[in-house]
């Protein structure tokens, strides 16, 4: 509930929650203050356990930890119980050293995770990971071993597959070469490049018009809700990968929903948890570790 957020200053009020229609309780996030903990990956909860030196017990979700001082890889590898090349590999890093500041993903064990693109199946993304479908099914549970372009799930005891080749350093243009993405936020410059994996900002001002990057069908719309950081969110099916289209002001597309590349669906906004100089901007998610986003060539302050 938005009284909630309102109240999180509140020494007393060390864990938030958001609360849906008829007081049924939105398990997508939750506050832990002093350790700065976000639940990142719906439908999990952090739950008191997770504090202090008992981070260890019993903890299924993806969280966001703010580095503090002193901290190094294998300090919070020993703190949430996870193997150091887990950090590494959600956050793509290399070495030992992490900045005070920095915020990183922390798996909930041991392993990786995917972001399911379309043809996949349990078992093909078992054997790239080189570990058992199994452990993905029981550990994300996975029904009928039904999976959805763009989701995200966890590998347990997975190892990454080989990466993709860098993407070619991109010259401003109207449209991103040797891609048929176009620039979502027209006219908008990149604000920040690329993180949390696959991820680029652009900015405009709140309520300018985001447009589709490129023709597909729109798989998930949401409206309302923290989303996990995203805010008000469209995810896009462009044929080879999932977009996410996040932090937007207001969403004018449904589910299901064809678009040609260039329509307007949404405007840009400052919804959700975002960080930053920005303030009203696009965050424009590839949702896949193989494809790189096309506009990661593209420095800070160019116009893709």
């Amino acid at each position: 509930k938005e009284a909630s957020l309102n109240e999180r200053g509140k020494e007393e009020d060390l864990f938030i929650s958001y609360e849906g229609e008829g007081g049924e309780r939105d398990e997508r996030i939750s506050f832990a203050y002093g350790n700065y903990l976000v639940a990142e990956s719906p439908p999990f909860f952090i739950q008191t356990q997770v504090l202090g030196t008992r981070f260890k017990e019993g903890r299924d979700n993806i969280m966001s930890y703010r580095v503090e001082s002193g901290d190094n890889v294998s300090i919070i590898a020993d703190k949430f119980g996870i193997s150091e090349d887990t950090i590494r590999w959600a956050n793509d890093i290399t070495g030992n050293t992490v900045e005070e500041g920095d915020e990183l993903l922390i798996l909930p064990i041991t392993g990786v995770m995917y972001y399911i693109e379309r043809g996949d199946t349990i078992s093909e993304i078992a054997s790239m990971h080189k570990t058992k479908a199994e452990g993905i099914i029981d550990f994300n549970e996975i029904k009928d071993e039904t999976i959805i372009a763009g989701d995200r799930i966890i590998v347990p005891g997975g190892t990454p597959p080989p990466p993709p080749p860098p993407a070619r350093v991109a010259r401003p243009s109207s449209r991103v070469v040797q891609s048929s993405f176009i620039n979502p936020v027209p006219g908008g410059r990149v604000t920040q490049g690329v993180h949390h994996y696959n991820a680029v900002d652009i900015y405009q001002p709140c309520g300018y018009r985001v447009v589709a990057a490129a023709s597909g069908r729109v798989t998930e719309v949401s409206i309302g809700t923290w989303a996990g950081g995203a805010g008000n969110f469209v995810k896009i099916d462009h044929g080879k990968v999932v977009a996410m289209y996040a932090h937007l002001e207001r969403v004018h597309v449904s589910r299901g929903e064809y678009v040609s590349q260039g329509r307007q669906i949404g405007t840009v906004g400052n919804t959700g948890r975002t960080v930053g100089r920005t303030g009203c901007h696009l965050h424009f998610d590839i949702l896949s570790l193989r494809t790189r986003n096309p506009f990661a060539g593209f420095p800070v302050g160019s116009i893709p």
